[in-house]
């Protein structure tokens, strides 16, 4: 499962492609899997109103509507914002061989509590027109899906961190030795850490997108050496 960052959709057709190609399965193929699927795929939970996509985002601007886990539906980038302020086209990658989801359009759907008889499929359920973050030819750099698990790297971890002290050090910020911290991403989201962090030295500290920040979640400031 690998979605092909060297080249941004440029129409809702190749979208479409990237995704299914991303995600290794085929429209009208079965779905029960679905659930699994979405979860390791790596698409990032959608970015909240007024938030306008750009090419430094991950996955080419692509997400996906995720609580608690996936939902059924992707989000495509576009430069114009709906009613309620979201930079985003709204797919519909679920439907059964009836077509009972696809046909009622808007209808929601819990599509957790559908146990068999899903399909793969594509339809537009809400938004506006799908408007590409890069060119074709804008390379592979701005794009490019952040580590695995979603999260940052050790080094960008560790210079936001060093940042956030500096600035407390140099009194810019109120920020004080010992206060919980958060750290924000350039997509929006906050880092933060999942399950709040091994308890075992030498274990890998997992990050996550998370839209709210809980205490469990959050960094300390701490003195380094």
């Amino acid at each position: 499962m690998s979605f092909d960052m060297s080249r941004c959709p440029q129409n809702e057709e190749e979208c479409k492609a990237w995704f299914y190609d991303g995600i290794g399965r085929y429209i009208g193929g079965p779905a029960n899997d679905w659930e699994a699927v979405m979860e390791a795929c790596g698409l990032p939970p959608g970015y909240g109103p007024g938030v306008v996509p750009n090419a430094s985002m991950p996955y080419f601007a692509h997400t996906q509507q995720y609580s608690g886990g996936p939902k059924g539906r992707i989000f495509l980038p576009t430069a114009t914002p709906d009613e309620l302020g979201y930079y985003t086209v709204c797919i519909q990658y679920l439907d059964d061989a009836k077509q009972t989801y696809s046909k009622a359009r808007n209808a929601k759907q819990d599509f957790k509590s559908v146990k068999s008889g899903l399909v793969w499929s594509w339809y537009k359920v809400a938004g506006t027109v799908y408007a590409p973050v890069q060119g074709p030819d804008a390379g592979t750099t701005p794009g490019t899906p952040p580590p695995s698990g979603g999260g940052l790297t050790e080094a960008q971890v560790q210079a936001m961190i060093d940042d956030s002290i500096e600035q407390a050090l140099a009194g810019r910020t109120g920020v004080q030795i010992g206060d919980k911290i958060a750290l924000r991403t350039n997509s929006g989201l906050i880092a933060g850490i999942m399950g709040g962090g091994p308890t075992i030295e030498g274990q890998p500290i997992e990050l996550i997108g998370k839209t709210e920040i809980h205490a469990w979640e959050s960094f300390t400031l701490e003195k380094g050496e």
